[in-house]
């Protein structure tokens, strides 16, 4: 029996763009030389568009549920740069992306996401809640969340590689008491119910490697938030005979706090103790020492997820994706190899 994908195959097109055509969808841009080889296709392969199977109709449009309040999205760096990195390649790409949930802000009942063409998920929303959104839409891509075991989309940073990376500097350095200062993994609902939990990427590949070079792993970890980093690094200085003389801190609004904490201590950064962090926001070229830290490209992860979604969408492949982003060490005071 002659298919879509016999058409789109003959016609030298993707299976959605025939499909949208058939559909007469008002926001396809497709040639008229285009739309003639479709139905010249059509034709030759006898393919009967009265009796293709009803698809039910999807917006070009995306919706976003993100573990982030509104607020914390405007107020870290990251998060404020992945979601403008998401809304400008849905407007390259002429997508709505309307429909927005902040889970810590107490979100109202997932409903009509079946009307959406896709859903993009930012941050670790936990398996079950992620399996009942599956059965109104299975475009779903999920963006910082490399655990999940389902068949979706995924879009994350190297956090790994990364962390070993670091590590490996400290060690060649000939530092031994290497600590870690982190936030808790934050998994959620559909509720905005949170487990907070030491499942978290960078303390996962942090205690590994401590163990695989034989040396004790001191680690704190709390909320991710610059007073929470001085806070541990104040408790450190109180219960520790030696502060580490290396620490990797998981991101750098921490970072912030952990240089309060050391300089009002009167202990000297890139000297005394060397530090390296995440994220790479503005402000660490500007902290005194300026803070070595990896750079990750949170726009294009969100630019990325965006374009994930909309092969979905067009209905250009079913099999899921996963995208792995490289991010770079920036080299300053802080910490020199």
């Amino acid at each position: 029996m002659v298919g879509i994908r016999d058409v789109a195959r003959r016609a030298s097109v993707s299976p959605g763009t025939v499909s949208r055509v058939l559909n007469n969808d008002p926001t396809l841009s497709v040639s008229p030389a285009t739309k003639e080889r479709i139905f010249a296709a059509i034709e030759e392969l006898d393919y009967d568009i009265h009796k293709r199977k009803y698809v039910k109709k999807r917006l070009p449009s995306i919706g976003v549920i993100s573990t982030t309040s509104q607020q914390r999205e405007v107020d870290d760096p990251y998060f404020n740069e992945l979601r403008l990195g998401m809304e400008a390649e849905a407007k390259r790409l002429h997508l709505g992306m309307n429909r927005v949930y902040n889970l810590e802000d107490n979100p109202k009942a997932w409903r009509d996401f079946d009307k959406l063409g896709a859903i993009i998920i930012v941050g670790t929303v936990n398996e079950s809640s992620v399996k009942r959104l599956a059965q109104q839409n299975g475009n779903i891509v999920v963006i910082d969340n490399p655990d999940i075991n389902q068949e979706v989309d995924m879009v994350y940073a190297d956090f790994e590689r990364m962390t070993k990376r670091v590590l490996q500097l400290f060690i060649e350095q000939g530092h031994q008491r290497i600590g870690y200062i982190g936030g808790f993994n934050i998994d959620m609902d559909e509720h905005g119910e949170q487990i907070l939990n030491e499942n978290e990427k960078r303390l996962r590949t942090y205690k590994a490697f401590m163990v695989e070079h034989g040396l004790p792993a001191v680690y704190k970890l709390g909320l991710w938030e610059p007073l929470e980093g001085k806070r541990m690094m104040d408790e450190w200085l109180v219960e520790l005979e030696e502060v580490p003389s290396a620490i990797l801190v998981g991101s750098d609004p921490l970072s912030v706090g952990v240089y309060r904490s050391l300089q009002t201590a009167k202990i000297a950064i890139g000297e005394e103790v060397v530090i390296a962090s995440f994220d790479d926001i503005e402000i660490a070229n500007f902290l005194t020492p300026s803070l070595t830290t990896v750079h990750i490209s949170a726009g294009e992860i969100g630019k990325a997820a965006v374009r994930l979604a909309k092969e979905r969408i067009d209905g250009e492949r079913k099999d899921p994706v996963i995208m792995t982003f490289p991010s770079k060490l920036v080299v300053r005071e802080s910490f020199v190899p």
